[in-house]
C-alpha cells in the first residue's frame, strides 16, 4: 500500500479557480485555456473564445480601455513590473484585470473589486505607523493589515530551522482566542507550499465552501497557476481551515535573503474577499516591515561587532608584546566567555588546563574529547545537542552546548565553551502529529488535516540555546589572532605585517565605503518619499514604481552593510561566487545615477553583457562606482555619452565602461586607485576620492584585473578583466 505525502500534491497545477475570478491563458498566438465561469461574464461560449488572439479578447472584456498591446508586452516582460493591472467595469460590476507572463504563457485574470476603495495617500501614514512603533514592527504590521482587510485574526508566523513555525505577533478581534506563542508543525505547510510562497507573495481564499470552477481548453490540467491570484486551494488545505474554524484566509510571505522567513497569516470566521488592491497594499507593507526589521537587526549586529572588535584589537596588542600565549589567553578568558554568551570556558594546553564559570565534570570532558577524536579533530566544532552517557553522573549538570576551537593546529591547544541545558516548553496549536486516511479505490493512504488546534504542551530537554554565527565567527577570530601572533614570533613577521596593514586599511575604508556606495539607494528612497509627500493622488503605476524603488534600495542597503563589512575583514572571509549576467544590475545603476547626477539627456549605450563569475553585491558595487563615475564626469558635457559592453578574450571576459567626460592625465596608473586620490581636473564634481579604491579592492577580491585608458577632455575607458 502506497502512502501519499503532502509534498507530492501539485498544488500549482490544481486546474481550478475561485468563484470571484475569471482566467484566460494564451500561448504566443492564441487563447489555449479559460475558466468555465467566463460564460457568466461575456455571455460567449468557451469554444468561441479558445483560439482567439489576445488583442481580440481584451476588447471583449472592456471596450472603454485603449489596449496598447505593445506597451503591455513591454511591461509584463520587465523583471520589476511584471504585472499590468487595469480597473474595468463589466455589466455595472467593477473588476481588476491583471495581465502577466509566466511559464512562457500570458495570463489574464479578472477578479471582483471590493466596494471600499483604498486611498494611496494613506500609504505614507501606514509606513510612518510601522516606523514609530519601535521594537515591534511585526506587531504593528498585524494591526495595519487587520485594519485594511477586516479579518478576525492577523498573525505573524515565523518559520524555525526545522520548518515548524511559531506565532510571534498577533492582532485579533473581540471573542477570538489568542494564539500568541503557539507552535505549528512543519507538515502544516508542506514543502511545495513553502516554495510557492517564495515565488508569489500573497495567497487567499474568500470562502472555503464556495464553488470552484475548472480551467478548460488545451492541456488545461497542465496550466501552471503558480502566479495566479485566484487559484483555488487544495481540498486538504480547505479542510484544514475548516477544522481551524476559518471560512476565509489570506497570507503574505515574509521573504528574507531569498528564503521564506515566515508568513503574515490571516483568518476570518465568515467568508470575506480580499481584493487585488488590498493584497498589493498588504504585500507592500509586509516588505516594508521586513526592511525595518533588517535595519534594526543590522544595528544590533553593528553594536555586537564593535564590542567584539575592541576585544580583538586588545587581544592582538597583548599577544604581540607578551611571549606567553597561555597567560594572555587566560587574562582574556572571562571577556571571551561573556561575549560568546557561554556559561563556562576552559583552556587546555601543554601545561594543563584552566576553567572559568560552570563546566562539565572530568568524566563528561573525556566523553567530549573521545567523541571529537572519532570525528577527526576538526579545528572548530560546535553543537547545542551533545548527548552524554551519564551513568553514575546522572545528577551532574548537563552541558549540551559545546564549542571547541583548536588555537594551534600543530599542538593540542584548545578553547572550550559550554552552555547548560535550556528546558523549553512548546505550546503547540494541537498535537503535532500526522494523520492518514485510507482510500480504498486508489489503495493509498493520504494525509488528513488535523482536527484539533487546542493548546498542547511539550517539554523539550537535552538542548542548549543555539550558538549564533556571529559568536562562532568571533571564536574563530580569536584563534586567527593567536595564530598570527605565533607566526610573527616564528619568523613570519613580514607576511603578518602585510596582513595587519591590509586589515587596518580595510577598517579605515569601511566607513568611507558605506558612506560612498549608500548614496545611490538613499537618493532613490529620498526622491520617492518626496514625491509621495508632494502629490496626493499619484497614478497607480507611478506609485508601484516608487514603492519598488524603495524596496530595491533598502534591500541593497542591507546587503551592502553586511557584505562591505565582510570585505574589510581578513583573507579568511569566503564569498559565494556564481555565474551572473550583470545586465539588470547595470540598468539599475544607470537609472539610479541618472537621478543622482540629474543627467536626463544622457546617451547610454549598452552592448552585449556576457555572464561573469562573481558575488552579487560586490559586482553591483563595482559597476556602481565605474558607471557612476562615467556618468558624473561626463554630466557637464553638452552631449554626455556612456557606453558599457563586454568581449570574450580566450577564457576571460572583459567589460568596458567608456565615457566622453573630462578624462585624466594619467602619469602613474596605480595611484589613481589610492584612497582619497583625486585628480586636479575633478574639482567641481562631488566626491571624496574613494570610489576607485573601492573598485580596486573589489577586483582584487574577485581575482580580476582593472586597467584604464584616458585622455584629458576626451574621455576615459575602464576595462575590468574577469577570469573565465
Amino acid at each position: 500500500m502506497r502512502q501519499l505525502e503532502c509534498h507530492e500534491e501539485e498544488i500549482h497545477r490544481c486546474g481550478n479557480i475561485q468563484y470571484f475570478g475569471y482566467l484566460f491563458v494564451f500561448d504566443e498566438s492564441k487563447c489555449i485555456a479559460v475558466s468555465e465561469n467566463i460564460v457568466q461574464v461575456l455571455g460567449i461560449s468557451i469554444d468561441k473564445i479558445l483560439g482567439l488572439p489576445i488583442n481580440q479578447v481584451l476588447p471583449l472584456l472592456s471596450a472603454d480601455v485603449d489596449w496598447d498591446l505593445a506597451e503591455i508586452k513591454k511591461q509584463i516582460a520587465d523583471e520589476i513590473f511584471f504585472r499590468v493591472v487595469e480597473r474595468i467595469c463589466i455589466k455595472n460590476v467593477d473588476y481588476y484585470l491583471s495581465i502577466y507572463r509566466y511559464d512562457e504563457k500570458t495570463y489574464i485574470e479578472i477578479e471582483i473589486c471590493n466596494k471600499n476603495h483604498l486611498k494611496a495617500t494613506r500609504l505614507f501614514y501606514y509606513a510612518k505607523y510601522l516606523e514609530e512603533k519601535h521594537g515591534n514592527a511585526w506587531q504593528s504590521l498585524t494591526v495595519l493589515i487587520r485594519e485594511i482587510i477586516g479579518f478576525d485574526r492577523v498573525m505573524v508566523y515565523r518559520l524555525e530551522e526545522d520548518n515548524s513555525g511559531q506565532v510571534i505577533a498577533e492582532s485579533i478581534t473581540d471573542g477570538v482566542n489568542s494564539l500568541m506563542g503557539y507552535r505549528y508543525p512543519e507538515f502544516d505547510i508542506p514543502a511545495q507550499a513553502r516554495e510557492l510562497y517564495t515565488k508569489f507573495l500573497s495567497r487567499h481564499v474568500a470562502d472555503i465552501d464556495a464553488p470552484i470552477f475548472p480551467v478548460q481548453g488545451r492541456d488545461a490540467a497542465d496550466v501552471d497557476l503558480t502566479r495566479c491570484s485566484i487559484r483555488a486551494l487544495s481540498p486538504v488545505h480547505l479542510q484544514y481551515l475548516r477544522n481551524a474554524g476559518a471560512r476565509a484566509s489570506a497570507s503574505f510571505s515574509i521573504v528574507i535573503e531569498g528564503k521564506l522567513w515566515g508568513l503574515v497569516a490571516c483568518q476570518n470566521r465568515e467568508p470575506l474577499n480580499v481584493d487585488l488592491a488590498q493584497r498589493h497594499l498588504c504585500a507592500f507593507l509586509t516588505q516594508y516591515a521586513v526592511n525595518y526589521y533588517l535595519s534594526e537587526h543590522q544595528k544590533e549586529n553593528l553594536v555586537a561587532q564593535t564590542i567584539m572588535g575592541v576585544m580583538e584589537r586588545d587581544l592582538k596588542s597583548e599577544l604581540l608584546v607578551n611571549s606567553d600565549i597561555a597567560v594572555v589567553l587566560e587574562r582574556f578568558a572571562p571577556q571571551i566567555m561573556e561575549i560568546a554568551g557561554a556559561d563556562g570556558l576552559m583552556i587546555k594546553h601543554d601545561r594543563g588546563s584552566k576553567a572559568w564559570g560552570e563546566i562539565p565534570n572530568e568524566q563528561f570532558q573525556h566523553q567530549i574529547d573521545y567523541y571529537l577524536s572519532k570525528q577527526g579533530d576538526a579545528d572548530l566544532f560546535s553543537t547545542s545537542t551533545f548527548v552524554y552517557d551519564q551513568g553514575q553522573h546522572a545528577q551532574s549538570a548537563v552541558f549540551p552546548g559545546i564549542v571547541r576551537i583548536n588555537i594551534l593546529p600543530s599542538n593540542e591547544w584548545y578553547i572550550y565553551l559550554f552552555r547548560k541545558e535550556h528546558i523549553y516548553e512548546h505550546v503547540w496549536a494541537g498535537k503535532p502529529e500526522k494523520i492518514y486516511q485510507y482510500d480504498q479505490k486508489k489503495e493509498i493512504e493520504f494525509p488528513s488535516p488535523r482536527t484539533s488546534f487546542d493548546a498542547w504542551r511539550e517539554i523539550m530537554k537535552g538542548k542548549s540555546i543555539k550558538w549564533k554565527n556571529s559568536e562562532l565567527s568571533f571564536i574563530e577570530k580569536v584563534a586567527q589572532i593567536t595564530q598570527q601572533a605565533i607566526a610573527q614570533r616564528g619568523g613570519e613577521i613580514a607576511q603578518l605585517n602585510k596582513e595587519l596593514v591590509r586589515s587596518n586599511n580595510a577598517l579605515d575604508t569601511f566607513g568611507y565605503t558605506l558612506t560612498h556606495d549608500l548614496k545611490n539607494p538613499l537618493s532613490s528612497i529620498k526622491l520617492a518619499a518626496q514625491m509621495m509627500l508632494i502629490k496626493d493622488d499619484l497614478p497607480k503605476d507611478i506609485l508601484r514604481k516608487m514603492a519598488t524603488n524603495i524596496l530595491d534600495a533598502t534591500a541593497l542597503i542591507t546587503e551592502m552593510m553586511d557584505k562591505v563589512y565582510q570585505l574589510t575583514q581578513s583573507n579568511y572571509v569566503a564569498f559565494k561566487t556564481e555565474l551572473i549576467d550583470p545586465r539588470t544590475k547595470i540598468l539599475n545603476v544607470l537609472e539610479s545615477c541618472k537621478l543622482q547626477f540629474d543627467v536626463n539627456h544622457l546617451e547610454f549605450i549598452l552592448g552585449k553583457t556576457l555572464p561573469i563569475h562573481g558575488e552579487r553585491t560586490l559586482l553591483y558595487q563595482l559597476f556602481l562606482n565605474l558607471i557612476g563615475n562615467a556618468i558624473k564626469y561626463s554630466s557637464k558635457e553638452e552631449h554626455p555619452r556612456v557606453e558599457v559592453y563586454s568581449e570574450k578574450h580566450g577564457h576571460a571576459v572583459h567589460y568596458y565602461i567608456k565615457d566622453n567626460g573630462i578624462g585624466m592625465d594619467i602619469q602613474d596608473n596605480s595611484n589613481i586607485f589610492d584612497i582619497f586620490k583625486r585628480l586636479p581636473n575633478s574639482q567641481g564634481f562631488e566626491g571624496s576620492g574613494i570610489g576607485l579604491s573601492i573598485v580596486k579592492r573589489i577586483v582584487d577580491r574577485l581575482g580580476a584585473k582593472v586597467t584604464v585608458e584616458s585622455e584629458l577632455n576626451v574621455g576615459t575607458t575602464f576595462c575590468v578583466q574577469f577570469k573565465g
